[in-house]
């Protein structure tokens, strides 16, 4: 699959499976292409090359209405003249469902996200979370084989968000829904995902399991933005660090969780700042030109420096340039 805008490639040659079932993440930083790609699918956008295929039918020429697919968006794209059961309740009108029937599956995908009660309230009298919900409702409702999410949990606060999250990985598990969700926020890609897709400059640069890409990232792209993992270039501070040598073409990543305080030996890092977050405190640390990040035993006094020693590292291959560092 690939897209352009005038001279900026958006989806770059990408090729992706689904399977049944599963919840897949594409994750990525702003610009990267995975809306676009989400679009597609969608089709609120046209490749240049490529198909889209689902359960076995060539999609890619459907219009979005005719798709076996339901849209979450991010702004939730109600009808505020509409009340919530007639939210629900328009894209099985759009498909001529019976109202009897109609009026059965509104009421059952409400009840699905715990908003029985709101059926005949305006949707615009509902918090922001329950008009994230609505939405869901509404995708639910019309039974598609897949399932999009446009970033859907963007606008929520910090609290709300997590909640929100953990009824809608409930929901889709109950579901059994395939789902394709695009986000920015790591946290929600590993918590909700079987699969993540990394993106970078249209290009899909890793597929994986969260477990498999926060562990075993294949490139310092990868690891630092997926756990924001620190890159270490400097030969020496390697070998002291992790005692190790340097492998051509990698750099050494390391978690800020796998560092320690070493007694002796370790690599003597400079102090730059100390910030205290309940269950760790995070430090940010110089040496030989180098910062980096270590989370630490709160326990851990503040110093000026600090000897510290690293439990976990992998190599990674090099795929960073300068406007990245």
């Amino acid at each position: 699959m690939s897209k352009r805008f005038g001279d900026t490639t958006a989806v770059d040659d990408i090729s992706l499976e689904i399977h049944s079932g599963e919840f897949f993440s594409l994750l990525g930083p702003s610009g990267c292409g995975k809306t676009t790609l989400l679009r597609i699918i969608g089709g609120f956008e046209h490749p240049d090359s490529g198909r889209v295929v689902i359960q076995g039918r060539d999609v890619t020429g459907v219009t979005p209405q005719k798709r076996p697919t339901a849209m979450v968006f991010q702004n939730y794209a109600l009808f505020p003249n509409m009340t919530v059961g007639e939210n629900v309740a328009y894209g099985l009108r759009v498909r001529r469902v019976p109202k009897p029937e109609r009026e059965q599956r509104v009421a059952e995908a409400l009840h699905r996200v715990d908003l029985s009660t709101t059926s005949l309230r305006p949707v615009t009298q509902l918090s922001g979370g329950q008009q994230q919900r609505v939405a869901l409702a509404r995708a639910v409702v019309v039974e598609p084989a897949l399932l999009l999410f446009d970033e859907p949990l963007s606008n929520l606060d910090v609290a709300l968000r997590e909640q929100t999250r953990r009824e809608l990985k409930i929901l889709q598990q109950h579901l059994g829904t395939t789902s394709l969700y695009v986000t920015h926020d790591q946290q929600e890609a590993l918590a909700l995902s079987d699969r993540i897709g990394v993106m970078r400059s249209g290009k899909l640069v890793q597929v994986g399991t969260p477990e498999t890409l926060y562990r075993e990232p294949d490139t310092a792209y990868v690891a630092e933005f997926l756990g924001g993992s620190n890159i270490i270039r400097d030969p020496g501070l390697c070998g002291l660090l992790a005692g190790i040598e340097q492998r051509p073409g990698h750099v050494l990543a390391v978690r800020p969780e796998h560092l320690r305080p070493a007694g002796k030996g370790g690599l003597e890092a400079r102090t730059l700042s100390r910030q205290f977050l309940g269950t760790v405190a995070e430090w940010w640390l110089e040496a030989n030109g180098t910062t980096f990040r270590a989370w630490l035993d709160p326990s851990v006094e503040p110093a000026e420096s600090l000897r510290l020693k690293a439990l976990t590292t992998r190599w990674v291959v090099d795929d960073l340039n300068d406007s990245d560092r």
